[in-house]
């Protein structure tokens, strides 16, 4: 498979940082001498005092009445998940005007857990698909009754159903000319984590309003083997965005 190529999302541009990238890239590894563009992070406190960014906040994201062991949706949105999300759009939208085939998207904090065998990905070529994940959190569990379950798709890959941890993908011109041309702009005003959204384009999302403004249009295989991970969680007090950050979106 060729890559085009590889953002990774960043605030961090120090020489230090570089070289310890180039260290992990090298354990994916990319195919084909794959040119690496790491891209400024949008810095989510800008939605503070900048109104003329062509964002807007999904305002009415905090419920707990669907699920009340959900405590993701019981809280606002933080501007460190708000500036992550427009960080995945910036990169779809320099994918689309470069008219790039394929791409991966890695966030900053991306652990390779198991160098990619890339043959696996001919297995793929008479599928449909827009979208891979390369590690993924299935979280179709928890919603029994309003998602269906991740389906086995080929041998080393599954068609994924809701599901969070959206920090390595690999995208294709479909799936990012739907992503710009059919989403992008309810996106844009109605800003959501990129765990959330891409759910909500890939498979049944659980919440109703989520399945209102959006169609599941993108094709999504999974790997089954999780290949990179990631190193920052919520769960466990290192994360950039922890739900008592002073950075919450509260309206």
């Amino acid at each position: 498979m060729k890559l085009d190529q590889v953002y990774v999302i960043s605030l961090d541009h120090s020489e230090e940082y570089i070289q310890d990238l180039y260290n992990r890239l090298s354990k994916i590894p990319l195919p084909y001498d794959t040119p690496v563009f790491i891209i400024d992070a949008f810095l989510g406190t800008r939605l503070k005092t900048e109104t003329d960014l062509g964002y807007e906040l999904y305002h009415n994201w905090d419920i707990s009445d669907l699920n009340p062991n959900w405590h993701w949706w019981e809280r606002p949105t933080t501007y460190g998940e708000a500036g992550g999300m427009i960080s995945h759009t910036m990169c779809w939208e320099d994918a689309y005007l470069n008219g790039y085939e394929n791409i991966m998207i890695l966030e900053d904090d991306f652990d390779v857990l198991q160098g990619i065998d890339w043959s696996i990905f001919d297995e793929l070529e008479d599928y449909d698909w827009d979208f891979c994940l390369l590690a993924h959190n299935s979280l179709h569990d928890y919603f029994g009754d309003v998602i269906r379950p991740s389906r086995i798709g080929k041998e080393h890959f599954i068609r994924p159903s809701f599901f969070y941890n959206t920090h390595s993908y690999i995208l294709q011109s479909d799936g990012i000319i739907r992503l710009i041309e059919d989403h992008l702009d309810v996106l844009k005003q109605n800003v959501v984590v990129s765990d959330e959204f891409l759910s909500a384009v890939i498979s049944t999302h659980p919440r109703k309003d989520m399945r209102d403004m959006y169609i599941p249009n993108i094709r999504a295989v999974a790997t089954k083997t999780n290949y990179i991970g990631q190193t920052r969680f919520e769960s466990a007090g290192n994360s950039l965005t922890e739900t008592d950050d002073v950075n919450i979106i509260r309206q």
